[in-house]
């Protein structure tokens, strides 16, 4: 249920949840005070659109590869066609999904006709490389993420003036960027940061997570001084969270009001290449979405009624 015309509010199972002007979440507030949250519907979905991608990233936790195959675009429309009409985001990745450059447009343009809100998200390297390729992808949605695994890149990413674009965040994963970039990143005038944590998952399957000992430092730092940093956030995966041990680095009276809430309670993931729901990326128990309808997964993993 839409609360505003703005799609800044609406309302989920027993909660609203408000969004600023592009569509972050600021805040999950209760009808009832000191409730539980729970929702009807996830506000947030991560969707895998192809599974083709060059960079042979080691700790790939999608496996992709060149060979990789693609979504079907009708297919995926009538899936996410089941969800309510209010603005839910929908993050949209691969594999590199500017190997489905037409699709993924024709996608973002029915989502927002739709009333979601879509992201996307960029590997620095085809930031640079393939700028004209991307900006159509980019101007078409509020929030796009930039994925980077260093500061090699980050003069030529400020040369495409990305301070003026609406909204960037630089995803990192904890483990593969170095203590120092993560503390530049945060110390210079850049745009938000999302950490997320090291996936075991792919082809990083049975590696060891990195020692985060150094990064969590930082990210103590960071968090202990924010006045003195110029990242506008800093955001972490629930990965991330577990991982650096987040908890415990915040104020008991602040947790409860910026935890958005375990894998699954108000989140999933769809697989649009193998046409599965999942709890999460890395969940290796998947649904096929010709079995279940999408709300009724969704109240599964939720444990609110069998099915």
């Amino acid at each position: 249920m839409l609360l505003s015309n703005k799609y800044t509010k609406y309302l989920n199972g027993n909660y609203i949840v408000s969004t600023d002007s592009t569509g972050v979440f600021l805040s999950k507030r209760c009808l009832r005070y000191d409730e539980e949250l729970i929702s009807e519907f996830p506000d947030s979905i991560d969707l895998k659109i192809t599974n083709k991608c060059f960079w042979g990233c080691p700790y790939c936790h999608e496996n992709s590869t060149p060979e990789g195959s693609s979504f079907n675009l009708s297919e995926t429309i009538n899936i996410l066609d089941q969800l309510p009409h209010v603005p839910i985001e929908i993050a949209i990745g691969g594999g590199n999904i500017l190997e489905v450059k037409k699709d993924a447009v024709e996608l973002i343009k029915w989502m927002k006709e739709r009333g979601l809100r879509p992201r996307i998200t960029v590997n620095s390297k085809d930031l640079v490389l393939k700028y004209e390729d991307l900006s159509e992808l980019i101007n078409l949605i509020d929030v796009f993420g930039i994925s980077i695994e260093n500061l090699y890149l980050i003069d030529k990413i400020r040369d495409l003036s990305i301070n003026n674009f609406k909204t960037a965040v630089f995803h990192v994963i904890a483990g593969i960027i170095s203590p120092q970039d993560l503390f530049k990143l945060a110390s210079e005038e850049y745009h938000s940061i999302l950490i997320l944590g090291y996936k075991q998952w792919g082809r990083a399957l049975n590696t060891k997570i990195p020692d985060l000992k150094e990064t969590r430092k930082v990210v103590k730092t960071i968090i202990e001084n924010k006045s003195s940093y110029n990242c506008s956030a800093l955001g972490f995966d629930n990965l991330a969270i577990e991982q650096l041990d987040i908890k415990n680095l915040v104020p008991k009276s602040l947790w409860k009001n910026i935890y958005l809430g375990d894998e699954g309670s108000h989140s999933m993931y769809i697989d649009a290449v193998e046409r599965k729901f999942a709890i999460t990326s890395r969940s290796p128990e998947r649904t096929s979405w010709n079995d279940i309808k999408l709300l009724d997964y969704y109240d599964k993993i939720n444990n609110r009624r069998k099915i």
